[in-house]
């Protein structure tokens, strides 16, 4: 099994330290590193190769140890990781809200029992807006590590008395399972396909086809060149192309996997090799695990706190601060603790040491999750502001539907009086709580509103996405119903600023013909403006509740969206409504000046996540600016609740 070869290779370190910088770069946001995060695969496929490596040259040796290997691993991974973790939790308490803290917790205690990609996997996707805030999601990595660890050395000494052909049958095997496996659930399964081990299995075997040579090393001197720039560019063309919407693992992940395979199996004499073992791009590798750790938990905290997205300067600044926290956890914690010395020196202790240390994150854990998140941390007013999380429609779950045939017109709710509806709110999850707003204005006038709403599928004909190819038969069915009912107004909203971030064309010409649609029937078409987002997709609640404990006041916090392009697509949607016979109602004169938005007026916190409004919010918007509209001659400004105004800009 291979050659038994366990010198240094300096361009390892090298690869390492390409791998850790991809990561990071991608991680700020630095466009060009869009698909940065492929540098974990590298590192599976370089852990797989070391890995392997020790464990067949102990085998050919006849001594192989289990206890041996997971002393090696408990020395590598537990000082840094329970070290940062520590900081990071201290870091936690005095930043996270009580929910986010208790979701931390928990996720600190995965962390600690080695299954927090399990967890993530259950909780969130590695893009979605809520995985920006969770301080440890980039252990999911270590997850899988850890687990491979557990069955694999195991697993290949028993192939091992089988020969070589058991040891290629098993290897070569696994691989091709994980990778069908992988290849066959990222479509419809991302989760599980991106953060479990048994579609992440094959990445690190793939290094372990080459650590046992179990492809024969390239001879001629060609063929290594050869494949090693066609492994650097491999690598390039996936860090420099691939994004969040490149479906991953599956087959994309084959580009970045086969790209480090290459680089390693070609050796150490090529021209690449040479230029990763530069002593810089060395060092840059030797202190990659701590940088690994250190980067995200800063990224995390310092996005909480600064909300805006990050001016070059601090780019810079949390790239020094991570490499200087690496240099230092390198030096003092991980260095002297790999090496068998002092108090460290003996099995026992190790094992003692890194059960004790897990077990004190996993204790701490439990505590912070069973105080849940440590609400007496702030007085009743953050509290309160934090709360507004929960102000969305409390009819979304009878109401709202999912996109599918299932949500039918018959089955939708007439919210308001019980009277026949007067009026319909036709749109994605933008409307939702817009439909309630409505209805409880028209309850005031003994009337009622109709609810026609679904998650993710925008008011849009013949509009389809990647991984929501039902939204078209949804809406053609809709736009059936609402053509043949007797004229009334219909009220159409939509997340206008997600949906033409990657489907433009597509979106404006279904929203228009729905519109057209409806028009031509007779109806009173009203498009309800687009919602501005707020910065870096973080919640508008819990950053209110934050900035009000640095002393900013909900009422006077304001964002900066890109106005410029809000205002190019507000003048686009105007355009479109009336090209289409609607009406157009912009929000952005409510909610903004010429280059900031509010967050909260007169008490009511405006927003629930980062594009959805709250219910409190969408009732002032509607009482100021679609009140006028339907129920022309009254107060346009009446308060729904308590007959105040609504003081709006």
């Amino acid at each position: 099994m291979g050659n038994g070869h366990l010198g240094y290779r300096p361009e390892l370190d090298g690869l390492r330290a390409v791998a850790v910088v991809s990561v990071f770069l991608c991680h700020l946001g630095m466009t060009p590193f869009s698909g940065g995060y492929v540098g974990v695969d590298v590192f599976f496929v370089l852990s797989g190769f070391l890995i392997t490596q020790i464990i067949a040259a102990d085998l050919r040796a006849g001594r192989f140890s289990l206890a041996n290997f997971y002393e090696r691993r408990i020395r590598r991974i537990v000082p840094a990781l329970v070290f940062v973790c520590a900081f990071s939790t201290v870091a936690a308490v005095a930043v996270l809200l009580p929910s986010e803290l208790k979701a931390y917790a928990t996720s600190l205690l995965a962390t600690a029992l080695s299954v927090s990609n399990v967890w993530f996997s259950s909780m969130t996707g590695y893009f979605d807006p809520a995985a920006a805030t969770q301080p440890l999601l980039h252990t999911w990595s270590l997850g899988v590590e850890e687990q491979f660890y557990v069955a694999f050395p195991l697993l290949l000494a028993l192939a091992y008395r089988l020969g070589q052909k058991g040891v290629s049958l098993f290897v070569c095997g696994a691989l091709v399972i994980s990778l069908a496996m992988s290849i066959a659930l990222t479509p419809d399964n991302n989760r599980s396909a991106y953060f479990l081990i048994h579609t992440r299995a094959w990445e690190l075997l793939l290094g372990s086809v080459i650590a046992l040579g179990l492809i024969p090393a390239p001879v001629r001197t060609w063929q290594r060149e050869s494949a090693s720039i066609i492994g650097l560019l491999a690598i390039a063309v996936a860090v420099v192309c691939f994004g969040e919407k490149t479906p991953f693992p599956g087959y994309a992940a084959l580009l970045p996997c086969v790209g480090a395979a290459l680089i390693i199996w070609a050796g150490g004499t090529t021209l690449v090799a040479r230029g990763l073992s530069y002593a810089p791009i060395v060092f840059v590798g030797l202190i990659s695990y701590s940088l690994y750790l250190w980067h995200w938990p800063l990224i995390v905290f310092a996005k909480l706190l600064l909300v805006q997205p990050f001016t070059p300067m601090q780019q810079l600044t949390l790239i020094a601060v991570a490499t200087a926290l690496s240099i230092l956890t390198w030096r003092f914690v991980e260095t002297p603790f790999r090496r068998r010395s002092g108090a460290m020196s003996s099995r026992k202790a190790v094992f003692a040491g890194g059960g004790l240390s897990l077990g004190a994150l996993a204790i701490a854990a439990a505590m912070l999750v069973g105080v849940q998140g440590m609400p007496n941390r702030f007085p009743s007013e953050i509290l309160s502001i934090a709360a507004a999380a929960q102000d969305a429609s409390p009819r979304r779950g009878a109401c709202h539907f999912d996109g599918t045939l299932a949500g039918d017109f018959e089955k939708s709710c007439v919210l308001g009086a019980p009277v026949a509806p007067t009026a319909i709110v036709y749109g994605d999850s933008h409307g939702a709580e817009l439909a309630v707003a409505l209805g409880a204005l028209a309850e005031l006038r003994n009337e009622s509103v109709r609810e026609l709403t679904a998650s993710g599928c925008p008011p849009a004909l013949d509009f389809t996405y990647p991984g929501k190819g039902e939204c078209p038969a949804y809406n053609a069915k809709t736009i059936e119903h609402l053509v043949a009912l007797a004229p009334t107004t219909i009220v159409v909203a939509a997340n206008a600023v997600a949906w033409t971030q990657e489907y433009s064309t597509d979106f404006t010409r279904g929203l228009e013909a729905a519109l057209r649609a409806m028009s031509s029937a007779g109806h009173r078409v009203i498009l309800f403006g687009q919602v501005p987002p707020h910065p870096n997709q973080l919640p508008v609640p819990a950053t209110l509740a934050r900035q009000a404990m640095l002393g900013t006041k909900p009422e006077t916090y304001a964002f900066r969206p890109d106005m410029q392009a809000l205002r190019k697509l507000d003048a686009t949607l105007a355009g479109l409504a009336s090209a289409a016979g609607a009406t157009y109602i912009s929000l952005l004169p409510a909610l903004c000046n010429e280059n900031e938005c509010k967050a909260a007026i007169d008490g009511a916190v405006l927003y629930f996540d980062d594009n959805h409004l709250t219910v409190a919010g969408e009732k002032l918007i509607a009482a100021k600016l679609l009140a006028p509209v339907l129920w022309p001659g009254e107060t346009a400004a009446q308060s729904i609740d308590s007959g105040k105004p609504a003081t709006l800009p």
